[in-house]
């Protein structure tokens, strides 16, 4: 049989679930439009209001109806809390006035409500003097310190870095000593959450953050270098490899133009030679893409050019050189150049032989050759590439003498008298000569003495196109800037080579 307790229970449930539903249905299609609605603080909120009517309504004289309305006014509290702070802050404040007010001062607020409200509660609903509450409840409050240490520092760290807005939620980071790169989804009480390149999510206690560098990848400005490295072949010339590099990236997505990529030789390693590119990303969330554009431009630019990414190799090699095909072509006619313009009085197997005996270098742009003043018993011959030769004129300045390319030749004055050099030579692109010293030179003399007058005669013209260089320059007649020679070149070839030919 059905009592009248059961009946009044039961309409007391109905009535409660009854305003419950109709004043959730109201509520949410009046918040319908908004970006987060309130869902869990609302329901909490309408049940507890329903509850509380049907509880005045059936039950006036039960002390239980006095608890639930408690709970309401809390529920009433947290309910308009969380529908302030999303329209205000959430999205008036955000979204029109473009103020952005950190989650962590937000949450902060919410629970000096949530306090304040809790505390009328308690001192005028139960009677409660807080104060003495507080007292009585020290030891606990000690303990509950300790046990809460690790949470209140983070809730330090947390504010520490909304103070000193070291990073901000859409930041990018570097973390580690790896140099992950991940961005700031949210800042919260306890941890910072990011999101990897790899769209895995994952948080990092604040007060960990703190202890390190924060590297923050936007800012000042999102647009940011990073520098990858390369290692290339030693026969490679290094002007050859940064050529390469700058120009496999000119056309990479994603790739700032100012400021200019650069690159920098940075170590001779045990197999290779590095090299470290620097370049400009518009953002962090680029690195993936930017670095595969990189090494996926460079390695199809090293293929067109024929230059080797060496393995990183411990045993014994025999290999052939890895070098420039136009270089290897410049030492198969070496003897042709020689021959045929730089000393055409020569036959080519007085060529051959010099060649076979004299010593090819390579030189990178800006390199100097020979300085002006220096002793000297070589000469040079330009197989490939470009010199400049520069002086100082009879007033001191500096003056350009020559553009010297592929078969000219200098320091035949040095060679052939032993006199110090009276010019400086530079190299302007990577330049492939054939250094040929007196004692490469001397068995020519010895079984061709003929060949001193040639060399002689040789000389001469050379002298001649010196002096009227220096005269443009100048502006100076040739009696003047040039006495006349005592002795021919020939004699002074003879006299130098004496012991030789003797």
């Amino acid at each position: 049989m059905i009592t009248e307790f059961q009946v009044l229970v039961a309409k007391t449930a109905g009535l409660a679930i009854a305003i419950h539903v109709v004043l959730w249905i109201v509520l949410h299609l009046l918040f319908r439009r908004m970006a987060r609605p309130p869902r869990f603080s609302l329901h909490l909120f309408a049940l507890s209001l329903g509850t509380w009517i049907a509880g005045r309504m059936f039950f006036i004289r039960e002390a239980w109806v006095d608890h639930v309305g408690a709970a309401l006014i809390f529920t009433t509290t947290l309910f308009l809390w969380v529908v302030f702070d999303r329209l205000i802050c959430g999205a008036w404040l955000a979204h029109r006035r473009k103020v952005h007010i950190p989650i962590i001062l937000r949450q902060l607020g919410g629970v000096l409500i949530f306090l304040v409200a809790a505390s009328c509660i308690l001192k005028w609903g139960y009677q409660l003097e807080l104060t003495a509450l507080f007292a009585t409840s020290g030891i606990a409050a000690v303990i509950l310190g300790f046990a809460m240490q690790d949470l209140l520092s983070n809730v330090i760290a947390g504010f520490s870095i909304h103070m000193t807005r070291a990073y901000r939620v859409g930041d990018w980071l570097l973390l580690g000593e790896k140099g992950d790169r991940a961005e700031v989804t949210e800042i919260n009480w306890r941890s910072t959450r990011l999101v990897n390149n790899d769209q895995i999510s994952f948080e990092l206690p604040n007060s960990e953050v703190v202890k390190h560098s924060i590297v923050n990848l936007n800012y000042p400005t999102p647009e940011h270098g990073i520098r990858l490295r390369f290692g290339l072949d030693y026969d490679v010339p290094p002007a050859m490899a940064k050529q390469a590099l700058l120009a496999a990236i000119a056309n990479v997505q994603g790739i700032s133009e100012s400021p200019a990529p650069s690159v920098f030789l940075t170590d001779f390693g045990d197999s290779s030679v590095i090299y470290e590119l620097r370049v400009w990303m518009r953002h962090a969330s680029l690195y993936n893409a930017v670095c595969d554009g990189i090494r996926t431009a460079l390695w199809y630019e090293l293929k067109r050019r024929d230059i080797r990414i060496p393995y990183p190799i411990r045993s014994l090699e025999i290999r052939k050189p890895n070098e420039p095909g136009y270089f290897a072509d410049a030492k198969a006619r070496a003897s042709e150049i020689v021959a045929g313009k730089a000393l055409d009085c020569l036959t080519a197997e007085e060529a051959r032989s010099l060649v076979a005996n004299g010593r090819i270098v390579l030189y990178g742009p800006g390199e100097a050759l020979v300085s002006g003043g220096d002793v000297g018993n070589s000469m040079f011959v330009i197989l490939d590439g470009g010199v400049q030769v520069t002086g100082k004129s009879e007033i001191g300045s500096l003056v350009v003498l020559a553009e010297l390319g592929s078969g000219d030749t200098f320091g035949e004055i040095s060679l052939l008298t032993g006199e110090a050099r009276n010019a400086t030579v530079s190299a302007v692109t990577d330049t492939l000569v054939l250094e040929i010293r007196k004692t490469d030179i001397s068995p020519l003399i010895v079984a061709n003495p003929t060949l001193a007058g040639s060399l002689g005669e040789l000389l001469e013209r050379r002298q001649t196109a010196t002096r009227e260089a220096l005269r443009g320059n100048t502006g100076k007649a040739e009696s003047e800037s040039s006495p006349p020679q005592r002795r021919s070149w020939t004699e002074r070839i003879c006299d130098f080579f004496s012991d030789s030919v003797g």
